[in-house]
């Protein structure tokens, strides 16, 4: 898979000549996944569908399997379980399926510069990462590279917009007026491109141990040379591939129960936003190495003995890479505040939440005063 996830290699398949649309088979209006069904749903008639597997292929997978309904003994014919991880070397010397695999249109935000793709007939009015209506009409890229699985929202919208509610009343320092002023285009749910990546490691360290010695004025710190290996295996580390949602947001709600990625199939967009890939496989393999040496180095001080530690080095050989590619699912509540945006984002399979706010400095201000005033007190009385 080429570094560019908008292109792929040039035996790939470009499928997005042979677009699928989901209309309900009673009264022709679209059917959208729901999550608390689990199911495709017409909102007009109310008719119900699951998710057929995405091919002949998959079918035959789930057979060969011997994957059956646990109540009736049938072969599965619901979506394809996505099955294992690719080998990294084999990714970056080829590409996949192209195309999202059902008929697109996408707007690019000039204030937060996401890219974002919906189904034809929905009018985009603002951003869904920061709530900007400065959105203008972009390409969708036939060449780009398709997600290989999808983790299917769970968390209801209505759900997640209760969340919001509550979070925005409940927050302490905030104006008064937050909840009335603030200007919420809603809540709605986007598919952010998502990478996982699984590693085995070994990291052969050095460093200076010290021991503290002594009390007082003979206080001192003797320093003895250590070394050491440390063998850990990484397993599914998360690597945002989003433009409108930075990592350290996704970090705040991960994790995503990634195992239960399914094989991707359009019809889980269906009612959704999805955005594309805004990092490549090499890149993110690049940035993800970045986070296991953090997280090895950290792991190779606490090896260090003694009491303090110093000069410590690790050098570190990496082995068995492998890497999946999907979509997750967000939940975000954009809104504007005094011409600020802000943001509420839930873990559409988890129900984990985080958001900004703006802080009211009068409050914390007569806080601050206040405390100040009860120290005066305790102390004149002590």
């Amino acid at each position: 898979m080429p570094d560019d996830p908008r292109k792929g290699a040039s035996g790939a398949q470009a499928i997005g000549a042979r677009a699928r649309k989901f209309p309900c088979p009673q009264c022709g209006a679209d059917v959208v996944w729901h999550p608390g069904s689990k199911r495709l749903r017409c909102d007009y008639c109310g008719y119900q569908q699951e998710v057929a597997p995405a091919g002949a292929a998959h079918a035959g997978a789930a057979a060969a399997r011997g994957a059956t309904d646990p109540a009736s003994g049938a072969p599965v014919a619901s979506a394809a379980r996505f099955v294992g991880e690719r080998q990294l070397a084999d990714g970056l010397a080829r590409g996949g399926d192209l195309g999202w695999g059902a008929e697109r249109k996408a707007v690019r935000c000039t204030k937060c510069g996401a890219l974002e793709t919906f189904e034809p007939g929905v009018a985009a009015r603002a951003c869904g990462f920061c709530g900007s209506p400065a959105v203008v009409e972009a390409p969708v890229d036939a060449n780009l590279v398709r997600p290989e699985g999808v983790l299917p929202f769970t968390v209801a919208k209505n759900d997640a917009l209760q969340r919001f509610r509550s979070w925005l009343g409940s927050l302490w320092f905030r104006p008064g007026n937050l909840k009335e002023r603030a200007t919420v285009s809603g809540i709605q749910g986007i598919y952010i491109p998502f990478w996982t990546f699984d590693a085995d490691s070994r990291s052969d360290w050095t460093a200076e141990a010290g021991y503290r010695r002594g009390s007082g004025k003979n206080a001192r710190v003797e320093w003895r040379h250590a070394s050491g290996t440390l063998d850990h295996r990484f397993d599914d580390l998360p690597l945002p591939a989003s433009q409108g949602l930075d990592a350290a947001t996704a970090r705040e709600i991960e994790p995503f129960p990634t195992a239960e990625f399914v094989a991707y199939d359009p019809s889980y967009l269906s009612g959704f936003l999805a955005e594309e890939y805004a990092v490549g496989l090499a890149e993110a393999q690049t940035l993800a190495r970045q986070r296991m040496d953090a997280t090895l180095r950290e792991a190779c001080r606490a090896e260090v003995p003694g009491d303090e530690c110093r000069n410590l080095r690790v050098s570190t050989q990496y082995s068995q890479w492998h890497y999946k590619s999907g979509l997750v699912p967000v939940w975000i509540a954009a809104y504007v505040y005094q011409g600020k945006s802000f943001r509420y984002v839930v873990n559409g399979a988890t129900g984990k939440a985080t958001g900004t706010a703006p802080w009211s400095w009068v409050k914390i201000g007569f806080a601050v005063l206040a405390a100040l005033i009860l120290v005066g007190i305790i102390l004149s009385n002590s």
